[in-house]
């Protein structure tokens, strides 16, 4: 019996599901947050933005940061998934993990994850399925829970 982990994510929220075989309905394991993307980021900054010195002379300029706030968040949010699926991997709770989420926050899971964790994604859609309910998603990915499906990356 092949355990399959199915990842369905996007920037604010996620869900954790696990599956035994295709045929069966999937079964929620975890659900998880990320409340601070919701939020505005008015609430998150200063009423101005940082300042720095002209090298010559007493002049001063604002800055604006490299990244936005919602950017470190979804990160931050991102890294959280992976330390979650790298607990299940080291504790051998899955052979397979399915991972569903638009591209972008696709990218960001891959940036935080290490590698023997991106080994274990056998597959990938980059939707953003979160919405749905369990039986829908198990529509999308059944398909993608055979162990003899090669790894593949469905757009």
């Amino acid at each position: 019996m092949t355990i399959t982990w199915v990842l369905v994510a996007d920037g604010s929220r996620a869900r954790l599901f696990e599956s035994t075989r295709r045929d069966e309905p999937l079964h929620q394991l975890e659900s998880f947050l990320n409340p601070d993307v919701r939020a505005s980021a008015r609430q998150f900054t200063t009423d101005h933005p940082p300042t720095v010195n002209e090298s010559v002379g007493f002049a001063r300029h604002s800055i604006e940061p490299h990244t936005t706030l919602r950017s470190k968040q979804t990160m931050r949010f991102a890294r959280t998934l992976a330390a979650a699926l790298e607990r299940g991997r080291t504790e051998r709770r899955y052979e397979r993990l399915v991972v569903a989420a638009p591209a972008k926050f696709a990218g960001a899971l891959h940036g935080q994850c290490a590698k023997p964790l991106r080994d274990s994604i056998t597959a990938e859609i980059h939707r953003d399925l979160v919405t749905l309910s369990p039986t829908e998603i198990h529509e999308r990915v059944a398909p993608l829970l055979e162990p003899t499906v090669p790894r593949s990356e469905i757009a």
